[in-house]
């Protein structure tokens, strides 16, 4: 990946994580019953491509290819 495309996509990726930790802690105070932190992992899918992130790693997969249950746990470890 060039390394401009590789700048917008880091900066993308950490938006989403910050505004996906923001619902998490919400999350976890109006629904004390459910554990929403630490957050883990998150994913987006599109067309025929998906990206998954997990703490400081990310991935870009074919969606039709994908084993989501493994590269969720491989991304949950981080």
């Amino acid at each position: 990946m060039p390394q401009d495309q590789a700048g917008m996509t880091a900066q993308f990726c950490n938006t989403v994580s910050i505004m996906f930790n923001t619902l998490a802690k919400a999350y976890s105070h109006m629904y004390t019953n459910m554990s929403w932190l630490p957050p883990k992992f998150w994913a987006y899918g599109g067309g025929d491509m998906a990206v998954c992130v997990g703490g400081t790693k990310g991935v870009f997969v074919e969606i039709a290819k994908a084993d989501f249950n493994q590269l969720f746990k491989a991304l949950a470890t981080d």
